[in-house]
């Protein structure tokens, strides 16, 4: 792995323990990635796996659970035992051609800095026939960031994904684009929203240190507050590859 990667291995390894407890855009995402499942059975990957997904109700024969942060596996040994554990990069799978039959990825590549190379991988280690459901974070999301005086990471815009994505002869593929907004009660959760999940974010003046400077926050997050709460809004591209 890269500086990079491993500098983002670490961010997620940190928030391992408490990554349950933060995971509110997540668990949306994961609802809208399963309702799409239609594999019942057989080997499936969990790409970027974090803490683990339970896929009981599709009786997988083998879950292969890969992810870069170490934490984060030590984690899923505790709540998904009979899971096979991997550390890798998802732009480079240690696997065999043609060895799964169903892979899953819920709010992981948007860290991957070539998104070519992981659908590359996917068609690779898919089987003929088999299908990939993905979710991944594009550009434009989190603007409440930039209003509070905070940056975060570049994401991929939609039509970047859709060409990477497509520069691979998939049998069919399904891109599409689905804003989602959360709701915080206080500036807090709403920034442990991010970093409990191991995302990163760096203030543009001052930093967040200091009474003064957390009191200007809440001010302007109490400025954006809406009747549900203080809103964060996601853009987030779901993808069907069929192989």
């Amino acid at each position: 792995m890269n500086a990079e990667i491993m500098q983002v291995a670490a961010r997620f390894s940190r928030a391992a323990s408490i990554y349950g407890e933060h995971d509110t855009v997540q668990r949306m995402t994961a609802r809208m990635l399963l309702d799409g499942m239609a594999c019942q059975g057989g080997h499936w990957l969990d790409l970027g796996c974090g803490p683990g997904t339970a896929f009981s109700s599709f009786q997988p024969e083998r879950v292969t659970a890969l992810d870069i942060a170490p934490a984060m596996l030590k984690q899923l040994r505790i709540d998904f035992p009979t899971y096979s554990p991997i550390c890798a990069d998802a732009q480079n799978l240690p696997f065999k051609n043609r060895m799964f039959d169903a892979v899953y990825s819920n709010l992981a590549l948007q860290w991957c800095e070539d998104l070519g190379a992981v659908a590359r991988e996917l068609k690779r280690v898919l089987r003929t026939g088999a299908k990939a459901r993905l979710s991944l974070v594009a550009g434009n999301s989190l603007p409440q960031l930039s209003m509070l005086g905070l940056s975060r990471k570049k994401f991929a815009v939609v039509g970047e994904i859709s060409h990477q994505f497509s520069s691979v002869d998939w049998q069919t593929l399904h891109v599409e684009q689905q804003e989602l907004t959360c709701y915080f009660d206080d500036l807090r959760s709403l920034l442990y929203s991010l970093k409990g999940v191991g995302a990163s974010m760096i203030a543009t003046h001052r930093g967040l240190r200091g009474r003064q400077r957390w009191q200007q926050l809440q001010q302007t997050a109490e400025s954006l507050r809406m009747a549900r709460g203080i809103p964060l809004t996601y853009n987030i591209v779901l993808i069907t590859a069929c192989n």
